[in-house]
């Protein structure tokens, strides 16, 4: 059993193109990482406290809430890894302070609040909808995380964030810069380059700033519609496009 969970771990990591196998690691079982079960589908590392473990799982339903007031209805039930010291986030391959790796959730000491939650469960709720990790892959970065953006009203990438590129007249990448995940993590180098991140992130904010002119016109039903398309296997621009003018949709 242990061989088939690194096999399957390591076939993950060669088609995602991921360096390390520490990542795939949530894909095998809690106890093998040295993770425990403190809620449902919750898991934190074996030192986490228990007020650390309380004031996460009160965290949690209101990161739901972000979600459900974007995608209407929450049909993703995540995995959730949480960890409480450097060395445990570092373990699990956070390279910043979050990720989502197929239906799991993975949390650095940075990331245990409503904001990043959410964020990180957009994708998730994404990778669900859409059919899984083949199906997503067919979806721009620029518009999961401009997604993710618009869920989680984290600050440094809101329109907060936005308006602080408008006003300070800060140069941002045009969405052809943002389609592949390679092309955004080289945007977000350039780009950010003279910009302090814990102020603004530029890709996330023109990102968000994109998907919520979008989502303003379209609302949960338009977005429930894209992602249906796509799953069913029809053009993400072209749906997209379709979906701005509304008296097209179904």
């Amino acid at each position: 059993m242990k061989n088939r969970f690194v096999l399957i771990a390591i076939t993950l990591l060669f088609f995602t193109g991921c360096s390390t196998l520490y990542k795939a690691k949530v894909i095998l079982p809690p106890s093998w990482i040295d993770m425990k079960e403190i809620a449902p589908n919750v898991y934190a590392n074996i030192d986490m406290n228990t007020t650390q473990q309380q004031k996460l799982l009160t965290q949690i339903p209101q990161a739901k809430e972000y979600v459900k007031d974007v995608w209407d209805v929450v049909t993703s039930d995540p995995v959730i890894y949480a960890c409480s010291t450097n060395e445990c986030a570092k373990s699990l391959g956070i390279g910043a302070r979050a990720h989502q790796v197929l239906n799991h959730i993975v949390l650095s000491t940075k990331a245990l609040n409503k904001e990043l939650i959410s964020h990180e469960w957009s994708h998730a709720e994404l990778y669900k909808r859409v059919g899984g990790f083949w199906n997503q892959k067919e979806i721009p970065t620029w518009f999961n995380e401009g997604l993710a953006v618009l869920v989680s009203h984290e600050i440094r990438h809101d329109e907060r964030a936005w308006k602080k590129i408008v006003d300070k007249n800060i140069k941002h990448p045009s969405i052809n810069e943002l389609i592949t995940m390679k092309q955004w993590h080289s945007a977000t180098k350039k780009y950010n380059k003279d910009i302090d991140a814990k102020d603004i992130v530029v890709t996330y904010a023109t990102a968000g700033h994109i998907v919520k002119e979008w989502y303003d016109k379209v609302g949960s039903e338009g977005l429930a519609y894209l992602i249906n398309e796509v799953k069913n296997g029809a053009s993400f621009d072209e749906i997209y496009n379709k979906t701005l003018e509304r008296n097209s949709l179904p």
